[in-house]
């Protein structure tokens, strides 16, 4: 039976054997996960307010009379609908080729370009479509309390490893089964995400730089050995067998025998 300990050295093997495409694939992720926020304006208006002489209320009631409030808001809204759908189009679809990518990083030698997997093939639609449905999934549970938004979070963080190894896979499925491998793992897995907090709190002293050179590569490599710990033991149980998924490198043949 796998530790959590065990997963992570495995994790840190895998990412250290091709250490610097491991960054740049983790740069990149960092990136689009980010994508869905919008800018932050930053206005020093205080040292303004004060030197013209102008009282708080009177200059809030100047501001919101002004257009130049109109087109702040409306730019914040512009940036983020962008944003969302940089998100929607593009960060998730590259969400299941970083999957993809450390995937086959642990088995062979591969290249950033498997981060394009989502987009090949005819793979894009599907893709964008069960991704999106998975946040939205999140998003609702969410609003009705932070808790089961948590949750629901768990019980679907292996959608894009399992569209990563089977793309086909019909949508129901997809979430049936990401389901039923996290049942009794989900505090397992808020386990492992805690294990790293060090990490990150490392990373800020270091402003960042370990959480680019070391701490986010180390954390995707690890999230994938977890993925297929979890998935061995679904192999054991029969939730799911190599037909469901076959790995990285069988994917080609598994669609010429269907």
């Amino acid at each position: 039976m796998w530790t959590i300990s065990q997963v992570k050295e495995n994790g840190r093997v895998a990412f250290k054997r091709n250490y610097w495409t491991c960054v740049i694939v983790s740069v990149v992720l960092g990136f689009f996960g980010s994508s869905n926020s919008s800018p932050i304006f930053s206005l020093n208006l205080s040292d303004e307010i004060e030197s013209t002489g102008l009282a708080w209320d009177e200059f809030w009631t100047s501001f919101f009379e002004s257009g130049f409030f109109v087109v702040l808001i409306s730019m914040m809204l512009i940036a983020l609908v962008i944003g969302l759908c940089i998100s929607i189009l593009v960060g998730n679809v590259m969400k299941v080729g970083g999957c993809r990518y450390f995937m086959e990083n642990r088995e062979y030698q591969t290249g950033v370009g498997a981060m394009a997997y989502g987009f090949r093939e005819g793979r894009y639609l599907g893709t964008v479509g069960r991704m999106f449905l998975r946040d939205l999934y999140i998003f609702g549970w969410s609003l009705l309390l932070v808790i089961p938004g948590i949750i629901k979070s768990y019980s679907y963080m292996l959608v894009p490893y399992i569209l990563a190894e089977n793309p086909d896979m019909d949508r129901k499925r997809v979430f049936e089964l990401s389901r039923q491998m996290m049942s009794g793992h989900k505090i397992e897995a808020f386990s492992l995400e805690l294990s790293f907090i060090g990490w990150h709190l490392l990373s800020v002293l270091t402003c960042g730089i370990l959480e680019v050179l070391y701490v986010s590569p180390y954390l995707h490599a690890t999230k994938t050995e977890y993925y297929m710990a979890v998935k061995a033991d679904a192999f054991r149980k029969g939730i799911t067998n190599s037909m469901e998924l076959p790995g990285v490198s069988d994917f080609e043949e598994y669609k010429t025998i269907q």
